[in-house]
């Protein structure tokens, strides 16, 4: 009877896997179908014939900018912006002496010139830039070339302030090149030296335009050299030819500062991770100090090994004079070998250091000290 039981327990056991694996067969056909479902991707849309030209113009559009902006780079690099540059000298100075000059440095560089009327400012050159095929663009900068006479004139009847205000009026930025020769400057120097006392209202009105000048940034220069006014001219040229990228590479170096100001790496000390070069960037801290030599520094440095060090010791002072006198008896040795000798750091330093690294006002200057 047990052996029956034992057959018949067996064929409920079998029957019961077989139906629990038909259910997971079914599970899995299930899950299979319903994840062919999802995956099963959306037929895409087909575009419309004006869909596809708008993405037709957009990207030519980014390729347009993207050309343009090669374009604008290339016309301000160092090495292409002269040819981008235009002088327009004014035809009166076609009667000058000096224009074949100037016109000969200019043709000596990729920068174009053109000799035309301007009937508001004579004598005047100014410079334009080609932005693009079609498009250029003036400068805000004039160059004036007058002659000696005609300054002098403007002087003695008091018009040369009232003359530049007028100028000012056309371009902001202006330069003043005065043609003249030795023997003229000569004469002007000795005719107010004659007449001194006669011309002294004269020459306090010269020192008051001077000083007018100035404040309006206006700048001059006496050329005696015909060669001169046309290496002014064609140092000016490429000055402004290379403005652009100039201000474009300051700009750079700007944004790229978000707390502190552009610097340079040289005559830098590199300190690495582990501390080595500390000691010698405190020698070139010292160094910085006048009458601090390398000789000084290091023996500075040999007994307070790092600026914390020497704070320390200020800290441990009893007075300011005690302060100010604990370096002065540093011995320094300068020289090697038999020609050696010793000194003293003395007083005048340590008492320039001493307030450098104390004074917490702000306002004390070490050259009093």
């Amino acid at each position: 009877m047990s052996r029956l039981m034992t057959l018949h327990q067996i064929l409920m056991y079998l029957e019961q896997d077989h139906a629990f694996i038909l259910i997971q067969t079914i599970n899995k056909q299930l899950k299979r179908y319903f994840n062919q479902l999802r995956v099963e991707p959306k037929r895409k849309k087909r575009s419309t014939k004006e869909e596809i030209e708008e993405r037709k113009r957009e990207e030519k559009a980014r390729k347009d900018v993207k050309k343009r902006l090669a374009e604008e780079l290339k016309r301000i690099s160092p090495k292409e912006c002269m040819k981008y540059v235009t002088v327009h000298i004014d035809k009166h100075l076609t009667n000058n002496e000096y224009c074949e000059e100037l016109i000969s440095g200019i043709e000596t560089t990729d920068a174009k010139y053109k000799i035309e009327s301007n009937s508001a400012v004579l004598n005047s050159i100014t410079w334009s830039r080609q932005i693009s095929d079609s498009v250029s663009e003036d400068e805000h900068f004039m160059l004036l070339i007058w002659e000696f006479d005609y300054v002098k004139n403007l002087i003695v009847s008091c018009q040369l302030l009232n003359k530049i205000n007028d100028i000012k009026l056309h371009k902001t930025q202006l330069s003043i090149i005065i043609f003249s020769t030795a023997d003229q400057l000569k004469y002007l120097l000795s005719y107010y030296k004659q007449n001194l006392r006669r011309m002294g209202r004269i020459l306090d009105m010269l020192n008051s335009l001077e000083q007018m000048m100035l404040n309006c940034q206006v700048s001059f220069r006496f050329v005696e050299n015909k060669n001169d006014i046309g290496l002014a001219v064609l140092y000016l040229t490429k000055s402004i030819a290379q403005k652009p990228y100039k201000l474009n590479k300051y700009k750079e170096e700007q944004d790229g500062c978000d707390w502190y100001a552009s610097g340079h790496t040289k005559n830098c000390v590199t300190v690495d991770k582990n501390g080595i070069g500390l000691t010698q960037l405190w020698r070139q801290m010292l160094s910085q100090f006048p009458l601090c030599g390398l000789e000084t520094s290091e023996a500075i440095a040999a007994a307070y090994g790092s600026p914390i060090a020497l704070l320390e010791a200020y800290d441990n002072c009893s007075s300011r004079l005690e302060g100010e006198t604990m370096l002065q008896d540093i011995p320094v040795r300068r020289g090697f070998g038999p020609l050696a000798s010793n000194r003293r750091i003395g007083p005048e330093l340590s008492k320039k250091i001493y307030t450098f690294f104390t004074d917490n006002t702000g306002c004390t200057t070490l050259s009093q000290e």
